[in-house]
């Protein structure tokens, strides 16, 4: 059992001693109260700087995809200027293709009245400008490209001349790839 009054010391040694007790408790509620006040501080602290440790590797990643990003762009433009290209290539090649055929069904369609003098390719007809001895022979040519494979071969213009008759056909022709796109919409 410890004694709650010392008779040993004096009385201001014990009020010494009392006050030196008070101090020491008010110091430890003290350290006690700024260590409760401290753990959430601290723990704002550290999941502030968790955050920007994430952020740093969040732009630090960014950066790195940007460029991909930006390789990538530049990559889909050209693969879609390729692609325009392509078309305009298998356009041409069909204009082609058409041509031929134009040229093959007009020598078919010839006789000797009939003279061609121009060929004009348009967006979606051809036209045969030429010269004939006779109405009827312009008449019998424009039934011959018809007969040619020419489907929808007709005479668009007449007209005399000296020495026979000016004339000028039309011929449809199939429909290009960007008209063939714009349609449907």
């Amino acid at each position: 059992m410890k004694p709650s009054f010392d008779f040993s010391r004096t009385p201001q040694q014990r009020r010494r001693q009392r006050e030196r007790d008070f101090y020491r408790w008010l110091g430890a509620a003290a350290l006690l109260g700024c260590l409760i006040a401290a753990v959430p501080g601290l723990r704002v602290w550290w999941h502030t700087s968790s955050l920007h440790q994430a952020n740093a590797l969040l732009t630090q990643e960014l950066q790195t995809l940007a460029a991909q990003v930006q390789q990538t762009s530049a990559l889909r433009a050209r693969i879609d200027a390729l692609n325009k290209q392509i078309s305009a290539q298998e356009q041409l090649a069909r204009r082609r293709q058409q041509a031929i055929l134009l040229l093959r069904g007009a020598a078919q369609a010839g006789n000797p009245q009939t003279r061609l003098q121009r060929v004009v390719l348009q967006a979606e007809r051809a036209e045969l400008r030429g010269h004939a001895t006779t109405a009827q022979a312009v008449q019998d040519y424009a039934t011959a490209l018809s007969g040619a494979g020419l489907d929808g071969a007709t005479l668009n213009d007449l007209h005399a001349e000296e020495g026979g008759y000016a004339f000028s056909v039309v011929i449809p022709l199939a429909p290009s790839a960007a008209s063939a796109i714009k349609e449907p919409k």
